[in-house]
């Protein structure tokens, strides 16, 4: 409409330019129609005019909520760069705390198969000692690593020899039953509370020391010991063994002896008397 508005004017604004030329030639009909189209001309060039000065403020405006709108969009760019980047920093500390744990784990199980690995090495340690000494000398060297000698007060002391009547055919053979019958002789020495102190060839030497029992009972336990001991060797099936057993009482002293090789002794009067009885 506007476009058709205007181009009516623009042929308005034509004949009245030639107007001039053929003035003297119209009726007076035809001169109310020219005035008419004179006013309408008018106020065509004042709307033109009014809408000219419209024209920039519009644009002006357009423009400026063109920029308003590029302002907005730029601070919510910047305001997504900085969420973004806010992610990643809290992915990426994220991502360092998981790395830190995962090591920590690692560690602690790499610790804890060595820390396995050094009970396993101590108990097999102590299996070991277990079977060469006594008992309380291991607990004791295992705490403390002391080795200096210890002595025994008020103990019964039990020596055991045993002799094949017929010699064995090979060392083989011989070893595997001295090993048998040491094994018979350790459960026996459990029940009874016998502690075995050493073991040399084919000959034993034993203690019986409890707190709450007197030299007595000490004796009459050693001696229903080396009885049960006795019939267990005499009974050993297969094998034709003799029996020896020598007890005393007294004070001993038990330690290692020797420097490049350690060997755990025991001496005292009870422990010759007990062997040469």
């Amino acid at each position: 409409m506007t476009v058709n508005k205007y181009f009516k004017t623009l042929i308005i604004l034509v004949a009245f330019c030639y107007q001039p030329e053929v003035s003297g030639q119209l009726s007076s009909a035809d001169s109310l129609e020219i005035e008419s189209l004179e006013t309408q001309v008018s106020l065509s060039r004042k709307e033109v005019l009014i809408k000219a000065q419209e024209s920039p403020k519009k644009i002006t405006s357009f423009f400026d909520q063109i920029e308003r709108i590029n302002s907005l969009e730029q601070q919510k760019s910047r305001s997504y760069i900085l969420v973004e980047s806010g992610q990643r920093v809290v992915l990426s500390f994220i991502l360092i705390i998981i790395v830190i744990i995962v090591f920590l784990l690692l560690i602690n199980q790499k610790e804890t198969k060595r820390l396995s690995a050094l009970r396993k090495q101590e108990r097999r340690r102590s299996q070991t000692l277990s079977r060469l000494l006594p008992e309380t000398v291991v607990s004791n060297y295992l705490q403390t690593e002391n080795l200096d000698p210890v002595k025994v007060k008020d103990c019964t002391i039990l020596f055991i020899e045993v002799q094949e009547k017929i010699p064995y055919k090979s060392p083989k053979k011989r070893l595997e039953v001295m090993n048998e019958l040491l094994q018979k002789v350790e459960a026996l020495f459990k029940e009874f509370g016998l502690v075995k102190i050493k073991y040399s060839g084919n000959q034993l030497v034993a203690i019986c020391k409890k707190g709450k029992q007197t030299p007595t009972q000490q004796v009459e336990t050693t001696v229903s010991c080396a009885i049960k001991l006795r019939n267990t060797i005499l009974n050993f099936q297969g094998h034709s063994l003799c029996f020896k057993a020598g007890i005393s009482y007294g004070d001993a002293l038990m330690g290692f002896v020797g420097a490049s090789r350690l060997r755990f002794d025991i001496w005292g009067q009870s422990v010759s008397e007990s062997a040469t009885h």
